[in-house]
C-alpha cells in the first residue's frame, strides 16, 4: 500500500481538495470526506475525532494481540 507523502507529516496537512485529487489517499478516506463536507463542520470534526479515537484503541489492541483483527458487525441506523 502506497501511503501519501503528507501522511508522514501531519503538522503540514494538505487541504481537502488536494487529498481527494491524491491518488495515494485510500478511496475510504476520500468518501469519509465527502461525506463529511455536506454535514455542520463542527458535528463532522468531532465525529471525526471520536472516530480516531477508536479506531486508535482498536489498532492498539490488535497489535497487543488481545483482538481479532477483522470483526464484522451488522448496525441498523
Amino acid at each position: 500500500m502506497t501511503h501519501p507523502v503528507w501522511l508522514s507529516n501531519p503538522d503540514e496537512l494538505p487541504e481537502i481538495a488536494a487529498v481527494l485529487h491524491d491518488p495515494a489517499a485510500s478511496s475510504w478516506l476520500k468518501t469519509c470526506l465527502c461525506s463529511a463536507l455536506s454535514r455542520d463542520p463542527v458535528d463532522a470534526a468531532n465525529d471525526a475525532e471520536i472516530l480516531a479515537h477508536l479506531l486508535e484503541r482498536r489498532c492498539r489492541a490488535i497489535l497487543s494481540g488481545r483482538h481479532a483483527p477483522y470483526v464484522t458487525l451488522r448496525v441498523e441506523l
